[in-house]
């Protein structure tokens, strides 16, 4: 399974990944995550301590060359993996497309290293215990760009407001364009039956689909606070729970089934 996760600034996208990365990998799962935010927090999220966050190698901008179908690596798929990668908890590697510190400004854009990251997850394993999960920014950069065009599903992070629902939307539309087989929406976040009734009103109206709901959590806050993985903290968690839910679903069905439930 291949998918991304994308979704507007703050809506929780880097939250679910690397929450559904720990929970696949705990079930037995392959999992690749992929941090291909400009801004990457990914890490953090996957349980890798604070202090290490800027020792995780970043992929070079020379592993792409022209061949004559096109685009191709110039290192195997586990060269890379294993030398550009870092070992996370749960059976997780994480591999990062840019460093969270540029030495200066006016560098330049990563457009090479998106054509990278969609070649990588082209050539990433196809085996059912095989995930790869690519964390987008928050922005249309990886669908403009094409970096999602291997995914299989684009599970897109909403929450109740206008201005994420619209964000939604036009990324759902433009992975459309794309081809990408399944767009689901995750509403995120949800308070009560009004936010939700708010998220699934907009998504008829659109015929888009929601495809599960993450109720909200003070666990999330407190994890945001203390610099942890939202699993590293213990406890109960209702959107913890939840989001395993959701991570189960995509790989045992094929699909996220559209039958989101209520908080």
């Amino acid at each position: 399974m291949k998918l991304a996760v994308a979704g507007k600034g703050g809506s929780g996208k880097t939250s679910i990944s690397g929450t559904m990365a720990r929970v696949l990998g705990r079930h037995g799962h392959r999992v690749l995550a992929i941090d291909g935010d400009s801004n990457p927090n990914l890490a953090l999220t996957l349980g890798i301590p604070a202090e290490r966050i800027n020792d995780v190698p970043t992929l070079p901008r020379d592993l792409l060359r022209r061949g004559a179908d096109g685009p191709e690596l110039t290192k195997t798929f586990e060269e890379v993996r294993s030398s550009h990668s870092l070992e996370g908890p749960d059976n997780t590697t994480l591999l990062v497309m840019a460093h969270p510190a540029p030495e200066e400004a006016g560098t330049g854009c990563l457009c090479s290293m998106h054509a990278t990251v969609r070649t990588l997850i082209g050539a990433s394993g196809d085996d059912a215990q095989d995930v790869t999960i690519l964390d987008t920014e928050a922005s249309p950069e990886h669908l403009t760009r094409g970096t999602t065009l291997y995914t299989e599903l684009m599970l897109t992070v909403v929450e109740p407001y206008f201005k994420s629902l619209e964000t939604g939307r036009r990324m759902a539309g433009l992975a459309n364009d794309l081809g990408i087989d399944r767009i689901e929406l995750i509403a995120n976040k949800i308070r009560d039956e009004r936010e939700l009734e708010a998220v699934t009103e907009f998504a008829d109206k659109h015929g888009l689909t929601v495809a599960g709901v993450v109720p909200f959590d003070d666990r999330m806050r407190e994890a945001e606070q203390a610099g942890r993985a939202p699993l590293d903290l213990g406890g109960g968690s209702p959107a913890m729970d939840a989001i395993e839910e959701i991570a189960l679903r995509v790989v045992s069905n094929g699909k996220v089934n559209g039958n989101g439930a209520a908080p």
